[in-house]
């Protein structure tokens, strides 16, 4: 893309001076890093995610800097420093230094010379501003020394504590070099979002929904995941109906058809204290498509997203039962049995799904939720125990092997079950011998 934007404005002194970083930043492995950066003439900051949480008061496992160095140079620092490094983004100027086992990714300021909406083509710089505005978000772009200084070249902070998620300068042509950024937008937005989002994001958002297409299914799955663990999702002023009215989700999920389901999962989650984004997406893909697409469709469209087998397998334990809504929440020990047999994992997705539809459709009244909740508890800390006997011990009693050794094991197996796994090895053999006479009883 043509660089014929218009330079934007940068303030370039500190807005503040004198804070207090936080331990993850003053770490003695961290502290290595700046020293060996230090030690070469690089100045280093820290930058993106680990800043803006800070002064928004949350918590960051992210520690990242950048740097005036060269990639060459960083490696040459560390290796001085005896810190291990690791070129994992060199091209872009990116290396991980590894100091005392803990990895913190060094940039080189950068500036886009390139873009084709999926990647940039950069070249190196030592100018702060520069790397500044090639940042998405006004929130993203603040960095922070480490005796407390912090940068904020195109108000930030400001936007951080209104709640405003803002591009930095045109939202389109952010968009168009990389355009992943609409998916971040949304994810910006359900995390630290408040009030009406910006109206020219929002316009270029839905002008450039379709270029969704040509990014990767990875990508489109690893920040939709992220959109999904944001607290702002449901209800009129929430991302998912919002994203849908854009016709963002279209390339997404081919767009939703009821939300109700969702908004109910994502109010039981947070009352619970147990949010999911998989299960999240999971009843998403249930109730996602265009009107009147059948509910046997949901597997074409998260195959989309390129899903892990295990991501698979917790989409298809919800979305295959979509149809099918208990009359009654099932007892603690059902749950345990069915937890049994499906895994504790979709035994859970199930029943919280289950409960979502229930609600959204206004027939799981509170004698079912408490149900419902007693259901659930039953399951925390909750480890499968084995079948006490197994098939070498029904041969050992006279059983044949083949088919009916099988039916008689299942069919103990039941017994047990219904006994609520309760039955020792000794209850178990006892009862094989009263239910499959006249075996012999020797041998046990």
């Amino acid at each position: 893309m043509p660089s014929s934007e218009p330079v934007l404005p940068a303030r370039t002194d500190p807005v503040a001076t004198g804070l207090v970083l936080p331990p993850a930043m003053t770490a003695a492995p961290v502290r290595r890093v700046l020293a060996a950066l230090a030690a070469a003439g690089g100045e280093a900051r820290f930058v993106g995610g680990a800043v803006r949480d800070l002064m928004a008061g949350q918590p960051s496992a992210d520690i990242d800097l950048a740097t005036t160095l060269l990639p060459d140079a960083v490696m040459a620092a560390a290796s001085q420093a005896g810190i291990k490094a690791v070129p994992t983004g060199i091209d872009h100027g990116t290396v991980t230094l590894v100091a005392d086992r803990v990895p913190v990714e060094v940039t080189t300021l950068r500036r886009d010379v390139a873009t084709d909406g999926r990647r940039a083509v950069v070249a190196f710089t030592q100018d702060w501003s520069e790397d500044a505005r090639r940042r998405d978000f006004t929130v993203n772009a603040m960095s922070l020394s480490a005796d407390g200084r912090l940068y904020d070249p195109f108000d930030g902070l400001a936007d951080l504590a209104n709640g405003r998620v803002r591009f930095i300068g045109d939202a389109r042509r952010r968009i168009l070099e990389d355009v992943l950024r609409i998916l971040r937008f949304f994810r910006f937005e359900a995390r630290i979002g408040r009030g009406a989002p910006d109206r020219t994001a929002l316009d270029a958002c839905r002008e450039l929904a379709e270029r969704i297409d040509s990014l990767s299914g990875e990508r489109i799955r690893d920040e939709f995941l992220r959109i999904l663990r944001g607290p702002r999702l449901t209800g009129g002023d929430g991302m998912i109906l919002l994203m849908a009215d854009l016709g963002v989700l279209d390339h997404v999920l081919g767009g939703v058809v009821d939300t109700g389901p969702f908004d109910a999962l994502v109010a039981i989650e947070t009352e619970l204290g147990i949010p999911d984004p998989e299960r999240r997406l999971a009843v998403l893909a249930a109730v996602c498509g265009p009107a009147g697409d059948s509910i046997d469709h949901w597997r074409r469209r998260i195959e989309r997203l390129r899903p892990s087998n295990q991501m698979l397998a917790r989409v298809a334990a919800v979305a295959e039962v979509a149809p099918r809504l208990p009359a009654l929440p099932p007892t603690p020990l059902a749950a345990r049995v069915a937890a049994y047999r499906d895994g504790v994992v979709t035994t859970r997705d199930r029943l919280l799904a289950g409960w979502a539809r229930g609600r959204a459709r206004g027939i799981t009244d509170d004698t079912a939720a408490v149900g419902l909740r007693a259901a659930l508890a039953a399951l925390e800390g909750w480890q499968q125990p084995g079948l006490p006997v197994g098939g070498a011990d029904l041969v050992a009693m006279g059983l044949k092997p083949g088919p009916a050794l099988g039916q008689a094991l299942a069919e103990l197996e039941a017994w047990w079950l219904d006994e609520g796994f309760l039955p020792d090895r000794a209850r178990c053999l006892a009862e094989a011998r009263r239910r499959f006479t006249p075996l012999p009883s020797a041998g046990d």
